[in-house]
Order: C-alpha cells, then structure tokens, then sequence
C-alpha cells in the first residue's frame, strides 16, 4: 500500500510539472504570434511603440535614484547659440590658446560663404586638438563643406540609427558603412583625450561594443558650460587647460527648457510614458558618453538570451505552482494568484533597481509580463485538456 501511494505521488509530481511544461510552451508561442500581430497591424502602432520603448531604466532614472551631485571635472560645454561665424571663430581661437587637450566641435557647416571668417573658422577647425563631426543618414554623409574639413579626427554624432525619437539609453560606438568602419564623435574625443596606455590599462576596445547602454551622469547642470558671450568675458580661461572643450548648441539662451533644437529623450526625462517634450541637448549626451568612458563606469547588460531563460524559467515556475494552487484552492484562487503575481512583479522590479544600481541592465518588463501571461494562460489550458479528453484519455493535474 505504501508502495502504491509513492508511485501515485511520484505520477502526480510528474504530471504536474508535465502540464506545467505544456502550459509555459503554449503561452510562450501565443505571446510571440500576439507580438508578431501587434507588429504587423497599424492599429496597434501607438501601442507596440510605448512598449518597445519602455525600461525601469528611465524610472530608475527619472526618480532620480542614481543622484551624482559632483561636476565632471574634465568636460567643459560651450554654447554657440545662433552666433556668426565670426563669433564661433574668435571663440575657437581663444579656446585653443588656453591649451585644452581636446576640443570636439559638434557643429555641421555645409556651406561655404567665401569670407575671411570663414577662412579663420577653417583654420582652428584644422588644428590637431579638433575633432569635428558629421551625421549619418541612411546612405548619405552629412557633413562640413570640403573647405572646413579641418583634421583628419572626425565622427558621427548619431545616437539611434532605427528611430530618432525614441528614448536614447545606449549608443553606437562604431558602424561600417561600403566597407569602411567609422567611430563615434564621443568615443574620438575620448580617445584623443587618453594616451594610448591608459585607453589600452581601461580595456576600452573590449568594453566598447557596437552598442552599448549610457550611464548618465546628469543633465546640463552636471557639466560646467558657457555660452560664447560668457567665455570670451572670462579674464583666466585657464579653466579649460587640459580639459576637453565640446563645442555645440545648447538652446537660446542655454538650457531653454522649450528649445528642442537637436534635443533628444532620455531615461532623465521627468516624465517616465505619455507625451512630454525631449529633455537633453545632444552635446550633453556626448559629455554623459565621454564621462562614462573616462571614468570606466560602464554598465553591463544582461545578454537577451539569459532575459529568455529567466523568462522561461518564471513562466514555468508560475505554472507549476497556480496549476497546483488551482486544485488546493476553489474559491479565492483568483485572488491568491492576483496577489502571488502582484507580489511577484513588486520584488522582480525591486531587484531590477538594485541591480542598476550596482551597473547591472537587465529587461525586466518582457519577464513580468510574459509570467503574468502564462499564469492567466492556465484557464486555456484546462479548457485544452478538457477537449483533448473528449478525443482520447489524457491525464492531466487539473480536474
């Protein structure tokens, strides 16, 4: 008798985590065939884009969790406003006399106008210490007239090539394009700036993937900055000697909340879904990428295929367990399993923050949300065994 009752126990076990196996494919497939319809109809459009462009990155972010009240001390910004060429010029020449190491000029000058301000403006954008910059679109190099090509050290100011108004958390450090590599304007002046030794000491050809997540340091307020007026009134400009001076546009007058002049989203934006207005100048995010490669405080992120197993791996779990709890509880199973997941997604998020913290990324949302799918997905599921019972016997751990 006691032999009999292991062996039922032992079938039950197995027939339990069988129906919970069955359960978690099942759910899986009928979330990516949804995805796929979601992809493909307009309708959902506004839909599918909220959620792709969603991450706990951005409340991490947005709640100010990460607060850094330190200045970055190496990085000097420099708004050009809507100033002639002139004033630019004579700006640049001042800068460089004060022996900055590197100057990164963030500014596209397509046309040549024939002046002498030009002619000045060309020849600081030659000097050694410059990095200039130029835009990728598609197939199509947008960059200075020929006449301002300056120096050889140049690179693209793009963040995402797949949607430019998507909220920019990571960053292309190099793309090939007809056969030739190009690097970014950040990772440039990054480069300029370190010796080779110390870019080398930082293994920062290694840790610089094609892509990779941003660990902002701040907004405007976090990096010492000057519009042109301010600067040229400085009577010590020693301030900028061995600095990297990023030159661009910064709004009129600088940090106007409502110029969205090259301003982008990011997770910084105080408004985490629903509409708000781009929060972060371009050239602030190439200091927040430069200060992150200086002070190697790069984040990782979890490989997407660890994101598939830990969400395969709580579905499944999450399927074995309410297929139990549906047999244990008849009345307020609905509620202990809208509690369990509850709980649940409260703790997976939780832990999501803490491991930002510690410069860990991980795509939590897609393991909540395919967990809480395949739990409600049981109801299907015994429906399914059901019918299937109706054609041939199969056992199965739900009545």
């Amino acid at each position: 008798m006691a032999k009999n009752k292991k062996k039922k126990k032992k079938l039950g076990s197995w027939v339990l985590f069988r129906d919970g196996l069955i359960n978690t494919i099942l759910s899986l497939v009928v979330c990516y065939l949804l995805s796929l319809l979601f992809l493909n109809i307009t309708f959902f459009n506004p839909l599918t884009k909220a959620l792709q462009d969603f991450s706990f990155l951005d409340v991490y972010y947005s709640e100010r969790l990460n607060v850094d009240p330190n200045i970055e001390p190496n990085i000097l910004l420099i708004n050009i406003e809507h100033k002639s060429r002139n004033e630019i010029g004579l700006m640049l020449k001042e800068v460089l006399k004060a022996r900055p190491k590197v100057v990164g000029f963030d500014v596209i000058l397509k046309e040549f106008r024939k002046t002498a301000e030009d002619s000045l403006l060309a020849s600081y954008l030659d000097n050694k210490k410059v990095v200039n910059s130029f835009v990728i679109d598609k197939e199509e190099f947008i960059s200075n007239h020929s006449f301002f090509s300056g120096s050889n050290d140049t690179g693209f100011v793009n963040f995402n090539f797949n949607n430019q108004n998507s909220v920019i958390r990571e960053f292309v450090s190099e793309i090939k394009q007809h056969n030739m590599a190009y690097k970014s304007f950040s990772v440039k002046v990054a480069k300029k700036y370190l010796n080779n030794q110390e870019w080398n000491n930082l293994n920062l050809d290694k840790k610089l993937k094609s892509t990779s997540v941003i660990n902002y340091k701040g907004n405007l307020d976090n990096f010492i900055n000057f519009s042109i007026d301010e600067f040229m009134l400085l009577k010590n400009k020693s301030i900028v000697e061995n600095k990297i001076v990023l030159v661009g546009y910064l709004g009129t007058p600088t940090g106007n909340v409502f110029d969205v002049e090259d301003k982008h989203f990011t997770p910084l934006n105080e408004i985490t879904s629903g509409k708000s207005i781009p929060d972060m100048y371009g050239l602030v995010i190439h200091a927040n990428i430069i200060s992150m490669i200086l002070n190697n405080s790069f984040m990782f992120e979890v490989d997407k295929g660890w994101v598939f197993f830990l969400m395969f791996f709580f579905s499944l779990l999450a399927s074995i367990y309410f297929i139990w709890l549906s047999r244990r509880l008849k009345i307020s199973y609905r509620t202990a399993r809208k509690a369990v997941l509850f709980v649940f997604a409260i703790l997976l998020v939780w832990f999501t923050l803490v491991l930002f913290k510690k410069g860990i990324v991980i795509k939590s949302a897609p393991i909540i949300a395919v967990t809480v799918f395949s739990a409600g997905f049981i109801k299907f599921y015994k429906h399914l065994v059901r019918w299937i019972n109706t054609k041939v016997k199969f056992k199965s751990y739900l009545k």
